[in-house]
């Protein structure tokens, strides 16, 4: 009996034993959940960066073929939207913040390149504006920040803006006499791509000649091109956008309440209509992007990250501000 009562007392002991270490193993894998739950103690707090949302293991568009490079082209650098930083010789600006975040937020490779304006939308003095020869063949997936117009949305598609569109504006020598309400026979310089083009112009009803004859009417590559036309007395007004280029060494003689005919929505990803996919999970990521509010924590970062380039606030260019 006394043999029988030890090896019960035995018995019991091991199983105390097994049940103590169960329970120790349990209580140590609580904790270390509870922790990664917390992101780690408080003495180490998990950083987030607001310009890259770590992966959760799922996107808007979990099926698509995440190998793809997508690539966007930017054709203009001129203020705080998108500029070309020197040092790294990169594009950098409020355009690009927006385009890195929504491409990690769904979970896509994207690359931003460069190329001419026209080579996304040409316009031709006299004649209609048309998709340009690169996004119509294909050479990129889509064009950075292009407000939507009413002849743009005849040949492509747009993603859900992130800009307002630009303010625009009427131009000339400092020394110049011409008025903005009368362009009757001055020749007037336009950026060859831009929304704001001559067909824009025709609809300022209010403007003494506002409907330019093709003889009035010249293109130029870029915004300092056209700047440099106006002060060399090439054309004698440019009608575009307000730009730094402009305001720094030209006249404004369009009032600042001037009101903008040229869009029909904001600057948004433009791209071929068959492009659906894109449109997509673009649209998808964007939304996700206001809903965690990060759209307006990179819209009140503009000046910390890009205050050094003088033109552009973001309260110009940023939807709701």
């Amino acid at each position: 009996m006394a043999q029988d009562r030890f090896v019960l007392i035995g018995m019991l002991v091991c199983s105390l034993g097994v049940v103590s270490i169960a329970a120790l193993v349990l209580g140590i894998v609580s904790i270390t959940s509870l922790q990664g739950m917390q992101g780690g103690s408080t003495n180490d707090p998990q950083s987030i960066n607001i310009y890259t949302q770590p992966s959760t293991g799922s996107s808007p568009d979990s099926d698509a073929d995440d190998d793809k490079i997508w690539t966007f082209a930017i054709s203009h650098y001129d203020d705080k939207r998108a500029y070309l930083d020197k040092t790294t010789h990169t594009i950098k600006g409020f355009t690009p913040d927006i385009v890195e975040a929504v491409c990690e937020i769904a979970n896509k490779n994207c690359v931003t390149v460069y190329d001419i304006s026209v080579n996304c939308w040409d316009t031709k003095a006299g004649d209609r504006p048309r998709g340009g020869k690169g996004i119509m063949s294909g050479w990129y997936d889509g064009c950075l920040e292009w407000v939507q117009t009413y002849d743009r949305l005849l040949t492509f598609t747009f993603t859900a803006p992130w800009t307002k569109g630009g303010i625009v504006g009427l131009f000339a020598r400092n020394d110049s006499s011409v008025t903005y309400d009368d362009l009757t026979n001055q020749k007037v310089g336009f950026i060859d791509g831009w929304n704001s083009d001559e067909s824009c112009l025709a609809r300022y009803t209010n403007i003494l000649g506002s409907t330019l004859r093709p003889d009035q009417v010249s293109y130029f590559e870029t915004a300092d091109l056209l700047a440099a036309a106006v002060q060399n007395g090439v054309v004698d007004v440019a009608f575009g956008e307000v730009l730094g280029t402009f305001t720094s060494s030209l006249k404004r003689i369009s009032p600042l309440d001037f009101e903008n005919y040229c869009r029909a929505a904001g600057g948004s990803v433009m791209t071929r209509k068959v492009n659906t996919d894109l449109v997509n999970w673009w649209n998808a990521a964007f939304k996700l992007l206001n809903d965690r509010g990060r759209y307006n924590e990179i819209c009140d970062s503009v000046n910390e990250r890009h205050g050094h380039i003088p033109s552009g606030d973001y309260r110009e260019f940023c939807i709701g501000y």
